[in-house]
């Protein structure tokens, strides 16, 4: 936590992470209307991989190093694949207000592995915002935000949580190496292979899907892809993987106000308390400690000054 209360925290990334998958939810809302989980899947990894190609070209994407290869491909197939996966066939079941909460375990999933894999200590503030917030989302899933869901749809989402957590497990130590556009083209490089056998069905989808449908498919994409993977790059080089996963907390709460501006689903009060219960919890995991104030004294200098004189007197 020392080396952690040194380095300032990225609110504005923080933020920006949080409105850019929060929104995701209410895309994949629209985006089912039209598609399967296994086709908005394909087809927002090849929307990444089409707007970050160019940058392949031009060398502004390091090559990859066989020493990485592995918990690269891991992070893409986790991160990508999986949580995809999971999490859209989930979100058939539940509302996706109450999804984003439940998303919103993934610290807790992130904390344990961060103590078991990299060695990471949250410390005793951390450990306090984490279950203040988990308390908060907990809240918001039980009052639900306009719906509930179904249990097997609530435990893939589950699932697709611990998918998320591990891979930001993985992603972190590659940061050290590579920039946040790096780790999202050739995560989703290797998140998109195991989903090629699904791509047929995507493109006659795509034929028959509406604007509102190709929309939000483009924006999963471009917003909650790549545009969210480069904040979240920032957030998580320059925290421990438990505090910087915190700011999932906050997405639940931009979901849920996004679900009320497009879909009209007002949040019940129990809800807009939990939302406000989860920012407390991130808020105090993310304060910084304040260094004790030291007490002017005589430098050693003057001291060993003082000294001479009494000697000479």
């Amino acid at each position: 936590m020392a080396a952690e209360r040194r380095t300032a925290s990225p609110w504005a990334f923080m933020a920006a992470t949080a409105v850019l998958w929060g929104s995701a939810f209410p895309a994949i809302r629209v985006a089912l209307d039209g598609y399967s989980p296994t086709s908005i899947a394909v087809l927002r990894l090849v929307c990444a991989m089409a707007i970050l190609s160019p940058c392949l070209f031009t060398g502004r994407i390091s090559r990859l190093r066989r020493a990485d290869l592995a918990r690269m491909a891991g992070f893409g197939l986790t991160g990508m694949t999986a949580y995809q996966l999971l999490l859209y066939a989930g979100e058939r079941h539940v509302e996706g207000g109450t999804a984003a909460m439940l998303v919103a375990t993934s610290p807790v999933f992130a904390t344990l592995l961060g103590m078991l894999v990299l060695r990471e200590r949250p410390g005793t503030r951390g450990v306090i915002g984490l279950l203040i917030a988990l308390g908060g989302a907990l809240v918001v899933a039980t009052a639900g935000g306009g719906g509930g869901g179904t249990h097997s749809g609530m435990a893939m989402i589950v699932l697709a949580a611990a998918a998320q957590a591990t891979s930001f497990v993985l992603q972190k130590p590659l940061l050290r190496r590579y920039s946040g556009m790096d780790c999202i083209f050739y995560g989703s490089l290797f998140g998109l292979l195991p989903l090629l056998f699904f791509a047929p069905g995507a493109a006659r989808q795509t034929a028959d899907a509406g604007w509102q449908q190709l929309t939000a498919v483009g924006w999963l994409g471009l917003g909650c892809t790549v545009l969210a993977f480069c904040t979240w790059s920032r957030v998580l080089k320059a925290a421990t993987t438990s505090t910087s996963s915190l700011v999932l907390y906050a997405v639940p709460v931009a979901a849920l106000a996004l679900d009320a501006a497009v879909f009209g689903a007002v949040p019940t009060p129990m809800a807009g308390l939990g939302g406000l219960v989860v920012l407390l919890g991130v808020a105090v995991a993310a304060m910084r400690r304040t260094p004790p104030r030291r007490v002017a004294g005589p430098t050693p200098e003057v001291t060993a000054r003082q000294r001479e004189t009494v000697k000479s007197g």
